[in-house]
């Protein structure tokens, strides 16, 4: 049975592992050609791999989104693989030790900034300026974070950076809604993914989902899937009427 996104081109970042590896999975179920982009090599090419089962075309794009003037060649290079980009989905991020909002170095700062922040904004620039010259509307969706809406156990530049998130989201909503293009924002809260190892194994994620700062109101930790499963949504036809919008999947710690 062909998938309901047949024929489109997705293009996901981080799509190596955890949320993003998740994402690039459920898009190619549903019939997407996706570009596998993450700076780890041997694991985008891995996905790349599991998502061409799928019977769809997945390309590895090795890029390190930090790294200066590096959007620029890796959508050009997209392009010249797949001939369109119908859906980005801004998935890579970094976090930094947990510090005080006096005691960030600026070498995390920088790193924090040009990965979760700058990066999807030169992204939505580049593929944004394409869907419209190219016409026919596209899909963006980026990660936000439960992060972005607590004051405690959030490391000062991540919550920074997917507080900015939330705020481009709308902007772009607004410059690239009159040309068909949605883009709206995921905003996870705790999700089993190598990001959060440090909080143990799965009794730990429990206990955690139970209590304290990150617990939520279903008291269980989301899995990858379940955020991936949100991001298709919001590529879909059925949410054709939603854009600008933060949606979260944090089992109601953000209520």
């Amino acid at each position: 049975m062909a998938g309901r996104l047949e024929g489109q081109v997705g293009l996901v970042t981080g799509g190596a592992s955890g949320i993003g590896r998740a994402t690039v999975l459920a898009l190619a179920a549903e019939g997407v050609c996706v570009a596998v982009v993450d700076r780890d090599a041997g694991g985008a090419a891995a996905v790349a791999t599991e998502a061409a089962a799928a019977q769809v075309s997945a390309r590895p794009f090795v890029a390190d989104l930090a790294g200066p003037g590096t959007i620029p060649p890796l959508v050009q290079g997209v392009l010249a693989e797949f001939g369109r980009i119908d859906i980005l989905v801004n998935s890579a991020g970094v976090s930094g030790p947990l510090e005080d909002s006096l005691g960030f170095s600026d070498e995390t700062m920088e790193l924090v900034l040009s990965v979760n922040l700058k990066a999807p904004m030169l992204l939505i620039r580049a593929v944004g300026n394409h869907m419209v010259e190219r016409g026919g509307g596209g899909r963006i969706v980026n990660l936000s974070s439960s992060a972005a809406f607590r004051s405690t156990l959030s490391p000062v530049a991540y919550a920074t950076t997917k507080a900015a998130i939330n705020g481009l989201t709308r902007v772009a909503a607004g410059d690239l809604g009159r040309h068909g293009i949605n883009v709206n924002a995921v905003a996870p809260g705790l999700t089993k993914t190598p990001m959060t190892a440090d909080v143990g194994d799965d009794e730990s994620y429990q206990r955690a989902a139970s209590s304290g700062p990150l617990a939520n109101l279903l008291r269980r930790p989301s899995e990858a899937d379940d955020v991936a499963n949100t991001i298709v949504f919001l590529c879909l036809p059925e949410s054709r009427q939603i854009t600008g919008q933060v949606i979260h999947t944090s089992a109601g710690q953000v209520v």
